[in-house]
């Protein structure tokens, strides 16, 4: 099959779009993002910008379910039945664990953001999968489905308080840090080490 040239330039042209809107909301908010600072960053005029998405609004949904995608499909190509259970409940933290650390603003779109009923049903379609595998994993480690919900809450708060100290230590100067984690290349260890302890925590007896 021959490759349509013009398609991928279109392609390339409306990516380039949308990396430039994340970078400006990376430096400014996205409160600051304006279509005509797109169109500077990429080097277009506004009219062009407008031919990809029909207004910030437009923009901003794309961003978001791309995120959710992107996010739902490296966690189930990154997970096999070679695996064990813990490993892949492990594999699961740790995706989600970088995909936060190094996508800080495009995931506080998708999830902290105060979003409109199109993003809950975004989240919800992306999550449902993955979290129905999270809980048979965690079944099937613990032996004990009476505390599904339990395992499942203390999981999400591990992942979200490691991330989330991640993001303000990231964003603090080191002259404030002191003596505390002054570089975040220690947190990525040190949670996988705090999420084995909650796997070992929850482990059924052999």
């Amino acid at each position: 099959m021959a490759v349509d040239k013009k398609e991928l330039r279109k392609e390339k042209v409306k990516e380039s779009i949308k990396e430039a809107a994340l970078n400006i909301a990376e430096k400014e908010g996205w409160n600051k993002v304006t279509i005509r600072k797109i169109a500077d960053e990429v080097l277009y005029t506004p009219p062009i910008v407008y031919e990809y998405f029909k207004n910030k609004e437009d923009l901003y949904r794309h961003l978001v379910k791309d995120g959710f995608d992107k996010l739902h499909s490296t966690t189930l190509s990154s997970i096999n039945d070679s695996q064990t259970a813990e490993e892949k409940l492990t594999t699961i933290a740790e995706i989600r664990f970088d995909f936060v650390t190094q996508n800080q603003t495009l995931h506080h779109m998708m999830f902290d953001a105060e979003n409109p009923e199109w993003q809950k049903k975004e989240f919800i379609k992306s999550v449902k999968t993955i979290h129905n595998i999270v809980e048979n994993l965690l079944i099937e480690i613990s032996g004990k489905k009476e505390y599904l919900h339990e395992y499942f809450f203390n999981m999400i708060c591990l992942v979200k308080g490691y991330t989330y100290f991640h993001k303000q230590l990231s964003n603090t100067p080191n002259s404030l840090k002191k003596n505390i984690f002054k570089d975040t290349k220690d947190f990525k260890p040190m949670f996988l080490r705090s999420f084995q302890r909650f796997i070992n925590s929850i482990k059924k007896e052999a």
